[in-house]
């Protein structure tokens, strides 16, 4: 046994103490296995018990944990709900999602935080019956990880409770089932990289990658080791606490999978470079980071260190991301795949671990954890200290995402947020320029989220023919209904903060195929309660210009003049220029746009009006210009359309004038 922890493959010395310890601590216990206590140590469940009595917000969490541990042990298990919902077993494990993860770490922290032998006794039930299926489908790999991390961690919470039997069912499964799978994965992808198929931090395409390969394997599901999205995270924790939870019953094949996959999962974290921000959105965003708190948190409860992961640049800003990309209605800025509303657990570790109490998912105003064990063990009181004060406006300048508001801890306030950067990953849309507004309690400009999934190449060749990954789907730009081009990369060009007035510029150019400084977005914000979106682009466009915003709002138009209105509130939105264009209201429904492939299949955008300016080419007289004024109050302002290179200017001016 000492011999296979000190194989070659384990390179890095400072692992080398720990498995030792681990070999020790088995030859002591011949009568059973020894498994290290991932995350839930001793010390941490008295922490917890204390924490009761001096933290009613704690408290209350608690409980909440307690009624969902009973809810699942009236219900079915994992499996018999599989089996009845979906028939087939290995269509579960296409679409896992956080089933496992959530119910079995509710069950098995109540009985550590209780000691009532019944949460216990179900989470085994559940754990036997996941270890006995037949196999964990690796050709779904990213269910087989959810699985595998469940398994890993209740298994390593409740197994003093378990019996010799059980414990070796239980580690038999993650070693067969889970890491010997990722094994032959790490040793693919190795060979995938030496001929090209993919290369760490990007995803390319020098020769043909299929959708799927002949035996039904999704192409993520092999290269997720060496590629830079979300599933890279998620199949390397899953495989990293698995490895540490059956470090002594293989510890060659743990120590091999430790190596591995935290050298890999740098290809994933390499994504939060350089400031947080998340090229997949904001929902993407948090999954990947809880996950990334737990490899981090495992590591170090196990092994004492997390091979400086939690170091890695833009990690911790990730923070600052989600929280100035939800606003006030608690709402986050959807772009690319991401939905409007997602778990913010990760905020709570990001506070905990990096001692930041202004990442408080209490002020965005969203729900309880869908993870409420891992809630417990990362909830950081608040700080007794005064609030630092937070910018109203945010840059991340590696995305391009742009967000400014009237205010903070107010539901009414005005927000707005901008996407520019590169147009490239794995979740994204051909989006440059898109926006999302809100005001009084409303979003009035919305982005469609996420699409069906389903759909045929939605992920490869075909993903830009659907409406809602489209330009067309987007808040932005048209010339001719085309694209934008997959590879273009908008930027933030400036980003100013005036009294009265912030605003950015971005140069949407490269995402049209045009040279810089040919197609121009400004958004500002001006005296808290109007919003200005101003293009400017020079003539000999490809095909007619046409300005889009989606909104689920009721829409009267009178020409130059729009009135929305939704849930009580009213929202002015005005054309400024061109003098003589009007607005027109069109269907969002896909089978009734250029983009109807598959359109039966494709989301209807039920309630969805598109808000529309069109300009024609021929119209043209130099540099055109598009500025369109939303007002939620109930005065205009009489606002003069300036250059967009003359806003800085013109701020500046003005506060030196009331200055004086």
């Amino acid at each position: 046994m000492i011999a296979a922890v000190l194989s070659a493959r384990m390179r890095f010395a400072c692992l080398l103490p720990t498995l030792l310890l681990l070999c020790f601590c088995a030859s002591n216990a011949a009568s059973q296995s020894f498994v290290p206590e991932v995350l839930l140590t001793q010390e941490v469940v008295q922490r917890l018990k204390a924490q009761r009595h001096t933290d009613a917000k704690f408290d209350l969490k608690y409980k909440e944990l307690i009624v969902k541990a009973n809810a699942h042990l009236r219900s079915p298990t994992i499996v018999d709900i599989l089996k009845k919902e979906q028939g087939e077993i290995h269509q579960a494990f296409a679409g896992f999602g956080e089933r496992p993860v959530e119910r079995l770490t509710t069950l098995a922290m109540a009985w550590r935080l209780t000691g009532d032998k019944r949460y216990a006794e179900r989470t085994r039930m559940e754990l036997l019956q996941l270890s006995n299926l037949d196999t964990w489908h690796p050709e779904n790999f990213l269910g087989l990880s959810r699985v595998a991390l469940a398994v890993s961690i209740a298994y390593s919470w409740i197994n003093e409770s378990l019996s010799p039997q059980d414990r070796q069912a239980i580690e038999m499964a993650l070693i067969e089932k889970a890491l010997k799978q990722a094994d032959k994965i790490y040793d693919l992808d190795g060979s995938y990289f030496d001929h090209g198929w993919v290369v760490p931090q990007r995803w390319v395409d020098p020769t043909s990658i299929p959708e799927v390969l002949p035996d039904g394997t999704g192409t993520a599901d092999i290269t997720w080791p060496v590629a830079s999205f979300n599933w890279n995270i998620v199949c390397n924790a899953g495989m990293i606490v698995a490895a540490l939870v059956v470090s002594e019953a293989d510890p060659d094949l743990a120590g091999r999978t430790i190596e591995r996959a935290q050298s890999s999962i740098r290809n994933g974290v390499s994504v939060f470079a350089p400031d947080g921000a998340w090229s997949e959105g904001p929902m993407y965003g948090a999954l990947a980071t809880r996950d990334m708190a737990i490899t981090i948190d495992a590591l170090h409860s196990v092994l004492g260190h997390d091979f400086e992961l939690s170091n890695s640049v833009g990690l911790e800003s990730f923070g600052e991301f989600i929280v100035h990309s939800t606003g006030p209605t608690g709402m986050l800025f959807n772009f690319g795949d991401s939905d409007t509303n997602t778990d913010l657990v990760a905020l709570s570790w990001l506070a905990s671990y990096f001692d930041r109490p202004g990442y408080d998912a209490q002020i965005l105003g969203t729900g309880p954890s869908s993870h409420p064990a891992l809630e417990l063990l990362w909830w950081k009181r608040p700080a007794l200290e005064e609030k630092r004060v937070r910018q109203t406006a945010y840059w991340a300048g590696g995305l391009g995402i742009v967000t400014m508001r009237s205010a903070w801890d107010d539901p009414n306030a005005t927000f707005i947020g901008l996407k520019a950067g590169p147009l490239r990953s794995h979740h994204n849309n051909l989006d440059a320029g898109t926006f999302v507004l809100e005001a009084n309690g409303v979003r009035w400009a919305v982005d469609l989220g996420i699409g069906n999934y389903q759909l045929p190449g939605y992920f490869t060749d075909k993903r830009f023919d659907y409406y809602r990954t489209a330009t067309i789907g987007q808040n932005t730009l048209t010339f001719g209904a085309t694209n934008q081009v997959p590879t273009g990369r908008a930027q933030i060009k400036e980003f100013g903060q005036f009294p009265g007035f912030i605003f950015t510029i971005a140069d949407l150019s490269d995402a049209y195929e045009y040279p810089k400084n040919t197609i121009m977005r400004g958004i500002a914000l001006v005296d808290d309660t109007t919003v200005l979106v101003q293009d400017e682009f020079k003539r000999n466009m490809k095909g007619r210009v046409v300005w889009t915003m989606h909104t689920e709002a009721d829409v009267s138009i009178n020409g130059s003049l729009a009135t929305l209105r939704q849930n009580g509130q009213m929202m002015r939105v005005r054309l400024l220029s061109p003098k003589a264009a009007e607005f027109v209201l069109r269907s969002a429904n896909p089978c009734e746009t250029e983009y109807n492939l598959d359109c039966k299949d494709q989301n209807p955008n039920s309630g969805i009006k598109r808000l529309m300016v069109g300009v024609n080419p021929d119209d043209m007289t130099g540099k055109q210009t598009i500025a369109i004024a939303f007002e939620s109050n109930e005065q205009s302002q009489d606002l003069t359309v300036l250059p967009l290179l003359e806003w800085s200017l013109a701020a500046s001016l003005k506060q030196e004038t009331q200055g004086q």
